[in-house]
């Protein structure tokens, strides 16, 4: 694929000491070892990436551009926590998004190897105690929707799902410890892989419009409702 979600990626040799440093912090932030609302330095940050002062600085940049870290003024960075207005807008930004690359790789068709690789990722679930079962679940998951980025022909609109993905994993990471697996989620995924294997257009906009909003609203009500919302920082801002 041309763009790989952060959960796919892997570090390559010939990546810059700042990219370096940025991919690293980037990942501890979504995969919660950094977790919603700490207090970090750069000090710290350049202990635990065993990278220079400088790509720290830089890395930290690009993540206060990401929506990821705050500064605070003479006392370090902060792990920006997720809000339930945040999340409601993320949803909704993937939903317009993902509508519209489900009936573009409709539209032109996918590779056969693509469409039987998305098919066997339809297969996975998870258990909401079982923290291996959610990380393949999301590696699953997300792969899948950038299989379909990648065949919808509009390398901007691609990129732009990705970054959304990197911040929606954040999310689920949170949420899908305390959200059974849902049969009727599950049933939604594969209508979108049968419109878009079947070449309509706009059944396939419709089936992943469907699947967005179910996904929206299983995720807002995990973080309203469960009791670790306090532990995971949430802030309830609407």
């Amino acid at each position: 694929m041309k763009y790989l979600p952060a959960i796919l990626s892997t570090d390559h040799p010939s990546l810059s000491a700042t990219e370096r440093a940025y991919l690293a912090i980037k990942r501890r932030i979504i995969e919660l070892d950094l977790v919603p609302g700490a207090h970090v330095t750069k000090t710290d940050l350049t202990r635990l990436t065993d990278a220079g002062t400088m790509p720290v600085r830089e890395a930290l940049t690009r993540l206060q551009r990401d929506g990821l870290v705050d500064v605070l003024p003479r006392s370090g960075y902060r792990i920006l926590p997720v809000t339930l207005k945040g999340a409601r807008d993320l949803c909704a930004f993937r939903r317009l998004l993902e509508t519209e690359t489900a009936a573009l790789a409709a539209e032109r068709g996918c590779r056969q190897d693509d469409l039987g690789r998305m098919e066997e990722l339809l297969g996975q679930s998870y258990e909401p105690s079982d923290t291996e079962s959610i990380e393949a679940f999301l590696r699953a998951t997300l792969e899948f929707d950038a299989i379909i980025a990648d065949n919808c022909g509009n390398d901007r609109l691609a990129r732009s799902v990705i970054q959304v993905f990197d911040e929606l994993e954040r999310v689920l990471r949170i949420t899908l410890g305390s959200l059974p697996f849902s049969a009727v989620a599950a049933h939604q995924r594969r209508a979108v892989w049968e419109t878009i294997r079947d070449r309509d257009p706009v059944a396939a906009r419709a089936a992943m419009d469907n699947r967005t909003r179910t996904s929206q609203q299983q995720i807002i009500d995990a973080l309203t409702a469960s009791p670790s919302i306090a532990e995971a920082s949430i802030t309830i801002s609407r």
